[in-house]
């Protein structure tokens, strides 16, 4: 509603409703998810200065929206499907916040989410992108190989990645599963920032990342 009204206040919804009044809240006193957040201090220094930035991360559960909107310095919006855009209401809104849109396999969509993802940047919102496609099934253990689409699309944009690890939120809400349990502390891992413009190189490094912060203690 807050959109509808004013379309400019997209930072408002992303920082104050999207965290501060529904993931965080939620999170803490609805799900009761005990939260440790470990930010490499690049990484910190570049989600505070308002730039923008890529952050790709590891994907198993539903909540990993809320823990990534609790978690992050900086307000974030999705590289989400074209297909999206066309739902009522929720399409223009994802649209006014800034979401990036992409048909897969369409090389006019992607000029488009190119466009769309440098503009974001340059707003100092960071794209978030679950580079594993979707959710890892109930009872996966470890890191799928990461899809090279938002990877061309922060190439293109020379824009700086940042890699998260995401270690127990899928235990608390499974893929197909409806019902949370309770499963021990969420561990949260921002890596530092990765460049470069070559795409093959930008994901082998920040899959090597998600899947080195996955074996930390």
């Amino acid at each position: 509603m807050c959109l509808m009204i004013s379309p400019s206040s997209s930072r408002f919804t992303l920082i104050t409703l999207a965290k501060k009044r529904w993931s965080i809240p939620m999170l803490k006193w609805i799900v009761r998810m005990p939260l440790e957040v470990d930010i490499d201090p690049a990484a910190l220094e570049l989600l505070e200065s308002g730039k923008g930035a890529v952050l790709v991360a590891n994907h198993s559960s539903f909540l990993d929206v809320n823990v990534a909107f609790a978690t992050s310095p900086a307000p974030i919006v999705f590289l989400g499907k074209a297909s999206l855009r066309k739902v009522p209401l929720l399409g223009g809104a994802n649209a006014r916040v800034g979401t990036v849109f992409v048909e897969r396999g369409n090389k006019a969509s992607a000029l488009k989410a190119i466009s769309a993802l440098d503009t974001g940047l340059k707003k100092g919102r960071c794209v978030l992108v679950f580079p594993e496609g979707t959710r890892s099934e109930k009872g996966h253990v470890g890191v799928r190989k990461f899809k090279k689409g938002g990877f061309h699309l922060a190439a293109n944009a020379g824009a700086a990645v940042i890699p998260i690890h995401f270690g127990g939120v899928g235990a608390w809400l499974p893929k197909g599963d409806f019902k949370i349990t309770k499963a021990g502390v969420v561990k949260v891992k921002y890596g530092a920032p990765i460049y470069s413009t070559n795409v093959e190189e930008l994901r082998d490094k920040c899959y090597d990342a998600v899947v080195a912060m996955s074996n930390e203690k």
